[in-house]
């Protein structure tokens, strides 16, 4: 079994049962102690788990939400890179749908020159970036405003985005995993996004490394009903390759940093 398939059963475990021992994990798989071990490192080093004598357990704070404004000082390099070449992807005369998050927000800068494009979005940042663009004829969701991430969410924005049929959906999530999917910390988010992908001829996944294995309360996606996943150049290539035998585009954006 490779590694990746390890550490996906390890996160499966956890969700059941908030805790796992190396003992049993060992036998279970049928490996080394130690290399049970480097599986629960590299879990934690990603958020999921915390260690502790004898196994781990689920981080409680990887369920917590957070500010769009702390989220917005994380990984700046990382999403500055996914962001530009999400918006490389984008055509002029497109119909577009924009994710409310911090990536996408950066995406607007470079998709200010584009001609005859329609973006619709549930993001009050993205609004606020694009509200005076010549050439982008702009609609907002309507929804209940989440102040904690600045976005629309709730029945109003769920049933107007399916209203709409567009060519690409540009989607953040909190989690990416090959098996649980893609995940938020919100249900009401979940929902908004869940529509977004389904009213789109191309769902495509904005994620920074940091997201990779990391599973939040709420699934909105398998995996494979995903076009193509943008990240940064720092994200486990083992599961990149994973994702790639799946049949996704997986586009590995340089931050260019050393």
């Amino acid at each position: 079994m490779l590694s990746i398939d390890r550490q996906t059963k390890i996160i499966q475990l956890l969700k059941q049962n908030s805790s796992v021992k190396v003992s049993e994990l060992k036998e279970m798989f049928g490996v080394s102690e130690m290399t049970i071990r480097r599986d629960l490192e590299r879990l934690e080093k990603h958020g999921v788990l915390i260690r502790s004598h004898g196994g781990a357990t689920l981080n409680p704070k990887n369920n917590v939400d957070i500010t769009f404004q702390k989220r917005n000082k994380r990984f700046v390099l990382e999403k500055e890179a996914i962001a530009k070449a999400a918006a490389a992807l984008v055509n002029d005369g497109e119909s577009i749908v924009l994710d409310a998050g911090t990536t996408t927000t950066a995406m607007t800068k470079y998709l200010r020159e584009k001609k005859d494009l329609v973006v619709l979005t549930n993001s009050l940042t993205v609004v606020n970036e694009l509200t005076h663009v010549q050439g982008i004829t702009l609609i907002l969701t309507g929804g209940n405003v989440r102040d904690v991430t600045l976005s629309l969410v709730g029945s109003l924005a769920k049933e107007n985005l399916l209203r709409f049929n567009v060519d690409k959906a540009f989607i953040g999530t909190s989690g990416l995993c090959p098996v649980q999917g893609l995940t938020n910390q919100n249900m009401y988010e979940s929902e908004v996004k869940k529509a977004m992908i389904d009213i789109a001829r191309e769902a495509i996944v904005m994620a920074d490394h940091s997201k990779f294995h990391r599973v939040s309360f709420s699934c909105f996606s398998p995996i494979t009903a995903v076009h193509k996943i943008i990240t940064d150049d720092k994200a486990p290539l083992d599961t990149v390759k994973k994702l790639r035998e799946m049949g996704i585009e997986v586009i590995l954006a340089e931050t260019g940093a050393s």
